[in-house]
């Protein structure tokens, strides 16, 4: 059975404390290691941020409504319009200090406004840089006066089966909250349930994913980033899915070449 737990972000400061004042002697190695993971995601998680894009748009009622009109003393058929908003929300992580965010494409398609919330809650309108729909990845960018913390891209290349992975959960049910897997799948591919777009050379996770935790990160025992969760990639095992960080890591490159 593969490897899962979680943990919330506030308990961490918790055991962390114990380990100081027992200067190791209490724990043993693998104590210690697992310490050494709490700290890396304490220093990681400053730079996972929340995204919400708006769709406005013009809707129409389901059914016309019949009108008498006195002039041509006639019944119209009158379909009623009306404008509207709808939010889509998920995860998203700074992947450079200058502003630049790396989030889910399916988040922030057709969105009119783009709102990144950041780890110590202020908020900041960004715009799309970048869209790649077929690998559902979307790049972001927020002005900002100063540096911001970001996380370090791995070589995906090197990710093997069983090794342990880390992701912290951005959604309602699981906000804050650190979770263990293993890697169970490499080179896998899925089509999207929401286009029917085939993704290829995916990471299988068996992490579970919620409403949320969309763009969320997948690190490795570092704190190093080595995919982006695509929560509508996920299957009745509970498994999920990620964009290994070497695509994200090209298209990267390539926008900062221009």
């Amino acid at each position: 059975m593969a490897l899962k737990w979680k943990i919330e972000i506030k308990k961490l400061i918790f055991y962390l404390a114990v380990s100081l004042l027992t200067s190791g002697i209490l724990f043993p190695p693998a104590a210690l290691a697992q310490t050494s993971i709490i700290e890396q995601m304490m220093e990681t998680q400053s730079a996972i941020v929340q995204v919400e894009a708006t769709i406005v748009g013009v809707f129409k009622a389901p059914q016309a409504s019949p009108v008498f009109d006195p002039q041509s003393r006639q019944i119209l058929l009158i379909q009623k319009v009306a404008q509207g908003q709808y939010q889509r929300s998920g995860s998203g992580v700074i992947i450079h200090s200058s502003g630049i965010i790396v989030t889910n494409a399916h988040t922030v398609a057709d969105a009119n406004f783009i709102q990144i919330t950041l780890h110590n809650g202020q908020k900041i309108n960004a715009q799309i840089i970048s869209y790649i729909n077929d690998l559902d990845l979307a790049f972001l960018k927020i002005q900002i006066p100063n540096p911001l913390p970001a996380v370090a891209l791995a070589d995906s290349d090197a990710v093997e089966l069983d090794d342990e992975i880390i992701t912290i959960g951005n959604s309602d049910f699981l906000q804050q909250t650190v979770s263990g897997g293993k890697v169970t799948g490499l080179g896998v591919s899925r089509t999207s349930q929401e286009n029917g777009v085939k993704r290829t050379d995916l990471i299988q996770t068996s992490i579970d994913v919620y409403k949320g935790d969309s763009g969320g990160p997948l690190f490795d025992r570092k704190g190093h980033l080595i995919g982006l969760i695509t929560a509508k990639e996920t299957t009745t095992t509970h498994s999920s899915f990620a964009i290994p960080s070497n695509k994200i890591k090209f298209y990267l490159e390539e926008y900062l070449k221009k």
